[in-house]
C-alpha cells in the first residue's frame, strides 16, 4: 500500500528499511516519505517504529516486551 503519495512510498518499503535496522530520519532522507505535505507523518513515523526490532531490554511498559529477542 502507499503511504506517500507525494514520493510513492509503500508501506513495504517503509518496513524494510527498519528491519533493516535504519533509523526514522534516515529512512525519511532515503525515501523522501512526509518530506513534502507531511500528511502521512505520522502514518511514516508509525510503521517505522512498528517494524523496528525490540532491543534486549526492552521499554518500561512496552506492549512487546515478551516479543523482545
Amino acid at each position: 500500500m502507499i503511504v506517500c503519495s507525494c514520493r510513492a512510498v509503500s508501506d513495504r518499503e517503509l518496513r524494510m528499511a527498519a528491519e533493516a535496522g535504519r533509523s526514522l530520519r534516515e529512512i525519511v532522507q532515503v525515501t523522501g516519505a512526509s518530506t513534502d505535505c507531511g500528511c502521512c507523518a505520522d502514518t511514516v513515523e508509525r510503521i517505522v517504529t512498528d517494524a523496528r526490532p525490540c532491543r534486549s531490554t526492552p521499554c518500561t511498559g512496552c506492549p512487546n516486551a515478551g516479543l523482545a529477542a
